[in-house]
């Protein structure tokens, strides 16, 4: 049977050739060019495999571990040397890596030869990830946020990752040095793929990361926190975001697995903590 196939939409030249040859050669069914995961989710039942570049922000681990148990197969594509996408592929389990130069044709004669997959499939353990935030002016995120890490990191390896972006306060809440921060740690990121043990700070059995406050240097991007999350949900069971004021845009949030919404046990308290679920 021809396989039926959807792409992620990317602004590498990989994803174009690979549409037109696809359609010059009907060596594959063009299904779908989605551009958010709940296109994929749509057409769930007309699609056999899914071809992904590791540069798109919501190609996660957790998403093609996903795609794995639904019985999708997942063709990874990634830039020469470049071992951190390859890494964040490989963390979720994509059936096949290939470099994003390979030509098209040949990328079409492997998707027809991928053994075929079936739902439930095991993919790789990926860890959950839980968002500790709230309507700006709660009191208690960050202390919230401590007191599950203390929790579940006698039981299970746990990383706590400070990304409130106003206001970072983990470092003074646990007296931590000011580096390495959430910055260092996105380098080491970018670099290996993987949370580097010395840019990771240990505060009893709870690995910690403390948030970047460099006055005069612009915003960490969102790509690359986000790298660092995906880092952490492979390397450890637990990764717990201390997210500052809840926004409606919060990207984090809808990758979370758990979110906990703390607010003010106040009628003023409880009416913002609503608002901030509904804009969710």
């Amino acid at each position: 049977m021809t396989p039926r196939v959807a792409t992620v939409l990317s602004a590498r030249p990989w994803e174009a050739a690979l549409v037109a040859a696809a359609r010059d050669t009907a060596a594959v069914r063009l299904v779908l060019r989605a551009y958010q995961p709940d296109d994929i989710e749509r057409q769930r039942s007309d699609i056999d495999v899914v071809v992904a570049g590791g540069e798109t922000s919501w190609v996660t681990p957790a998403q093609i571990a996903a795609w794995r148990r639904s019985g999708l197969r997942v063709v990874g594509m990634h830039p020469l040397g470049d071992e951190p996408s390859r890494s964040l592929l490989e963390a979720g389990g994509a059936h096949e890596l290939v470099t994003d130069d390979t030509p098209a044709e040949a990328v079409l004669q492997l998707i027809r030869f991928l053994r075929p997959a079936t739902a439930g499939e095991a993919a790789p353990k990926i860890g959950k990830v839980v968002a500790i935030t709230g309507p700006r002016g709660a009191p208690g995120r960050t202390e919230v946020a401590l007191a599950l890490g203390w929790l579940w990191s006698r039981h299970h390896p746990t990383v706590l990752i400070d990304v409130d972006v106003e206001a970072p306060s983990l470092a003074v809440r646990l007296g931590c040095p000011p580096r390495p921060d959430l910055t260092d740690l996105a380098d080491r990121v970018r670099e290996t793929g993987e949370l580097a043990g010395d840019a990771v700070q240990r505060v009893g059995k709870l690995a910690v990361v403390v948030g970047s406050h460099r006055p005069g240097e612009p915003e960490l991007r969102a790509a690359l926190v986000e790298d660092v999350v995906e880092a952490g949900a492979t390397g450890f069971d637990l990764t717990l975001l201390d997210l500052g004021p809840a926004r409606s845009d919060e990207r984090l949030v809808k990758r979370a697995d758990h979110a906990v919404l703390v607010c003010d046990a106040s009628a003023v308290g409880l009416v913002r903590a609503a608002r901030a679920a509904a804009e969710w």
